[in-house]
């Protein structure tokens, strides 16, 4: 058995999860500079500091990287989700008829 981790957990209050955020969200908070800052959170002064300028270096490139997989997570949408969602369609069809509680269910997930 594992020991509670917190005083929420003592009492047997468990606190509310946070939602879940969307990969584009993830992606788009990525281009802010303090969470590049805050990636150097938790070393030793010294080296925080040097982490922290070795990002600032990088930081361009970041940019450029983030705003690729954006483009890239944008055109799936665009191109390939339609296609799947297509091709894909007799099988929906066929789960909300024959069994539409099942169905219901997961389309309640998204």
């Amino acid at each position: 058995m594992t020991e509670p981790v917190s005083a929420a957990e003592i009492d047997g209050v468990v606190p509310p999860a946070e939602p879940k955020k969307s990969n584009w969200r993830f992606l788009v908070d990525a281009l802010k500079p303090s969470t590049v800052w805050k990636m150097a959170d938790g070393q030793p002064v010294v080296l925080k500091q040097f982490v922290q300028f070795c990002l600032i270096i990088v930081y361009p490139g970041w940019v450029l990287g983030i705003l690729g997989c954006l483009a890239v997570y944008g055109l799936f949408y665009i191109t390939v989700y339609p296609v799947l969602w297509v091709l894909f369609w007799p099988m929906r069809a066929w789960m909300k008829k024959n069994r539409p509680e099942e169905y219901a269910e997961s389309q309640r997930k998204k």
